[in-house]
């Protein structure tokens, strides 16, 4: 290969485009050098791929590109031989090629066929063509949009419309759900494919992005150039602002490492514990109310925990361990649900044990947290926002005053049963659980039913932590309640068995939900006492409620000692 760089421009620079993959690259030397480092070069060793050092216009770049021949046939040859007793002389050869270029001091690949597979993951910038999109896309043009639930449920929705459209008419929990991929039309933007066309081109955005490029390179190059320009200097459109409120950190993303490593010490004897609790994970919450014993095994040990889990257990399980071990541990090891003590009817799966513990990290200014296995970072600018937000519904007036929390009782059910007798018009159901056909595991209403038959659920926590657990499960008994005919009669048949002289009509449906929550030390709940993910559940479960016409409020109990 000459170490003259292959030059290639043009005098003429005719409008045609093609619908292009885009990627940003980061963490990168801007030299071609430095392109070079970003190559995954077992393509060139196993396949003979090429790597070539190009000029495109002005543009220093690199051409890596070749075809993956596998020599043997395609997995479904085997089927078609089957059924025929044909052997098809077919063979699987697959072309890929990527195209490194520096632009103003970013480096962009262009890639093609299978060509995103030719750069290692690390240097590809995540979310690139997603934060274009929230920039370039005009106002109520989106087409399509993919989101992903914020836990462990794993539900992933796509929805599209035939005629353009606001963000907002896709129904997404706008701290509940994170938004991956997004498709409209762009507004008047200077672009190749902009240029004399009464029709527009949709572009797609989410790591990478999905945009008709100009055909010739001094045109493909002032595109680069001002795809980069609205990447850096334009505004999000205030349509979209909520989109990048909190963000999943890719496996890739090198943060993750220091997170990992600052989260292993929190589990340390000496780590930090301020921002270290244990809640429950989502997939475990219809299971949660039955279980009286949970098994944790982990480090080649198995621990039996009875009551309610703690993180003390977990941490010490692991807290022994070197250095960088903790984690892996957990992350080896599990924990799984027991509705008895001897662990022989399992009320969950055995889940991953990381997946139970919550943290919060900085680096920098930029903050994070962890939850149910996962890396999210909350925006910088977006912070105050959440603050805001959940102080008003902090700030939501109710109805209900509980009395101070006695030391003799020690639990919640001791509390309960004490507070609905000693406070007129409350029925105590702590531990009344409903069985139906949607929850076999028993789902609980409510702790108290209040006066004005106010569903309140009761939360004596150490820590913020576990309120993103209290949250979520009054929601889902407000869901199951509302849409669930059989829990709904279950429900008003278990109260009227409890206490009959309370009148709750056959027709009955729920109205007020009220959190009723006490701290130690006297600590009232606010945004600024509250774990970040507490406060992201709190705004998601006050907002889908609101939308079914249910009042939300929240209480402080007193905590005497």
């Amino acid at each position: 290969m000459s170490d003259t760089p292959e030059v290639h421009s043009s005098n003429s620079a005719p409008a045609s485009a093609k619908r292009t993959s885009v990627r940003l690259l980061q963490h990168v030397d801007p030299t071609r050098e430095g392109m070079r480092q970003c190559l995954v070069t077992r393509y060139a060793d196993r396949h003979g791929f090429t790597i070539r050092d190009v000029t495109v216009a002005e543009a220093p770049a690199v051409l890596y590109s070749g075809v993956i021949d596998h020599q043997r046939p395609p997995e479904w040859a085997g089927t078609v031989v089957g059924l025929t007793g044909v052997q098809p002389s077919v063979a699987n050869r697959t072309a890929a090629a990527a195209l490194l270029l520096l632009v103003d001091g970013e480096v962009f690949a262009l890639t093609y066929g299978l060509g995103h597979h030719l750069i290692a993951p690390g240097y590809l910038a995540p979310g690139f063509g997603l934060a274009f999109n929230l920039r370039a896309l005009g106002p109520g043009a989106v087409r399509h949009v993919t989101h992903t639930a914020m836990d462990a449920r794993g539900r992933t929705d796509r929805n599209s419309v035939a005629v353009d459209q606001r963000i907002d008419t896709f129904g997404i929990e706008q701290y509940g759900e994170i938004v991956t991929r997004l498709v409209g039309k762009p507004k008047d933007i200077p672009l190749t494919f902009t240029q004399g066309r009464s029709r527009t081109a949709q572009i797609t955005g989410s790591d990478s992005l999905r945009i008709h490029l100009g055909q010739h390179p001094e045109a493909l190059v002032a595109d680069l150039r001002e795809i980069l320009r609205i990447y850096r200097e334009e505004k999000e459109d205030t349509e979209f602002g909520f989109i990048t409120r909190v963000r999943p950190l890719k496996s890739s993303d090198p943060r993750r490492t220091e997170l990992d490593t600052s989260l292993d010490a929190m589990l340390g004897p000496d780590g930090p514990q301020e921002r270290l609790a244990l809640t429950v994970p989502t997939i475990h919450l219809d299971g949660e109310e039955a279980t009286s014993a949970y098994v944790l095994k982990v480090a080649r040990a198995r621990h039996m925990l009875t009551g309610d889990l703690a993180l003390d257990p977990v941490r010490d399980a692991v807290a022994g361990l070197e250095p960088g071990q903790r984690l892996k541990a957990l992350k080896r090891g599990s924990i799984q649900g027991y509705a008895d003590e001897e662990a022989t009817e399992a009320t969950s799966s055995a889940i991953p044990a990381h997946k139970w513990i919550a943290a919060e990290a900085n680096l920098g200014s930029s903050r994070f947290f962890h939850h149910e296995g996962q890396w999210f970072e909350i925006g910088d600018q977006h912070t105050e926002i959440l603050h805001d937000q959940v102080d008003a519904i902090l700030a939501e007036p109710s109805d209900i005053a509980l009395p101070d929390w006695e030391p003799e009782q020690k639990d919640e059910r001791t509390y309960n049963e004490w507070a609905a007798g000693e406070t007129e018009g409350y029925t105590c159901l702590d531990r009344k659980l409903l069985y139906t056909q949607q929850h076999p595991h028993g789902i609980e209403g409510c702790d108290l039913l209040g006066p004005n038959n106010e569903l309140i659920h009761v939360k004596r926590a150490a820590s913020t932590a576990p309120l993103s657990h209290l949250f979520q499960q009054g929601r889902i008994a407000i869901e199951a309640l509302l849409f669930d005919r059989e829990a709904r009669e279950k429900f008003v048949a278990r109260t009227r068995a409890v206490d009959p002289d309370r009148e709750l009509p056959d027709d009955w449906l729920p109205t007020t939900v009220v959190f009723a929550i006490s701290l130690p030390n006297h600590e009232n709940v606010s945004s600024r006492s509250l774990f970040t993910f507490a406060q992201v559940s709190l705004l998601q479960t006050f907002t889908a409620l609101r939308n079914l016409g249910i009042k939300v409020a929240v209480t402080n109990i007193t905590t005497v000692k």
